[in-house]
């Protein structure tokens, strides 16, 4: 098997309204890697999801960027659309997998798709959740509903998410 020179580094999300999570999720992949794939969820695998997201495609890579710049100086990065929950982690060569404690299945059953198709397994880096100042994990969709800003913090509107 070809063996990349880089240590290449795999993340994925929605990104719909990046948060603190986010952002360590991101400075973590950077740090761990030389070229890192970053996957932002499809308009269309997000409903297929269940997700209902205000901000499409076009424009959540745009916000991706912006926060790219501001976290990464001169990093090799390249972006591509999730259409299945497995994305470039089953197709490339891949050294390691930042995910969440809630994604750390996804990427197990990655490693597996991976061994079956003679690709290495990728090493997986668990980021531990980001919590808000009332202790809940900092989550977009409280943040779209009012309950809590992007670093946790809580806000005059206190609504529970749908």
């Amino acid at each position: 098997m070809f063996k990349n020179p880089l240590t290449r580094v795999a993340v994925g999300g929605t990104f719909e309204t990046i948060h603190r999570g986010h952002i360590r999720l991101l400075d973590k992949s950077f740090k761990l890697g030389d070229e890192v794939i970053i996957g932002v969820t499809s308009d269309k695998f997000a409903e297929k999801l269940g997700k209902k997201l205000d901000v499409t495609y076009t424009d959540r890579v745009y916000r991706l960027l912006t926060i790219i710049n501001e976290i990464s100086e001169n990093s090799a990065f390249w972006i591509t659309q999730l259409n299945d929950p497995y994305g470039p982690a089953i197709k490339e060569v891949v050294d390691f997998i930042v995910v969440s404690p809630e994604t750390f299945a996804s990427a197990l059953k990655a490693n597996s798709i991976r061994k079956k198709i003679g690709l290495d397994e990728m090493s997986i880096y668990v980021i531990p959740l980001v919590l808000s100042e009332s202790g809940n994990k900092i989550s977009s969709s409280w943040i779209k509903v009012g309950k809590m800003d992007e670093i946790g913090q809580k806000t005059a509107l206190e609504v529970e998410p749908i």
